[in-house]
């Protein structure tokens, strides 16, 4: 793929608009970017209310996270849920010391081993 020259900035005339313009302001052309940033100004306020509807329908729908307040203890997470089974993976990929706690704790009856 070729790669293209990088020109000047382009010269963008805008449309007028349809509210009168302050006094002394005349048609200007704006560089690439400031075209961009105006279109990008005009697009948001034509589309202002139907962002706002889509924000609130996304909020209705979905859940937030729990989040605890200021202070201690206002608010408590709910603990994971210890496995109680080790199967051959586990065994097989942890490092040795681990894996000799484990064997211990499947030998005193503590967890379960599964294959």
């Amino acid at each position: 793929m070729a790669r293209m020259r990088k020109s000047a900035p382009s010269e963008v005339e805008l449309q007028p608009e349809s509210k009168p313009r302050a006094k002394g302001v005349s048609k200007a052309k704006l560089s690439t970017a400031e075209a961009r940033r105006e279109y990008q100004r005009r697009y948001y306020q034509m589309h202002k209310e139907k962002a706002k509807e889509y924000q609130r329908q996304y909020n209705l729908t979905h859940k937030k996270k729990a989040r605890g307040g200021r202070g201690k203890s206002s608010f408590t997470a709910p603990r994971e849920v210890v496995r109680t089974t080790f199967n051959t993976a586990d065994l097989m990929h942890a490092p040795v010391e681990k894996t000799v706690k484990m064997l211990e704790k499947i030998i005193r009856g503590e967890r379960m081993f599964t294959m």
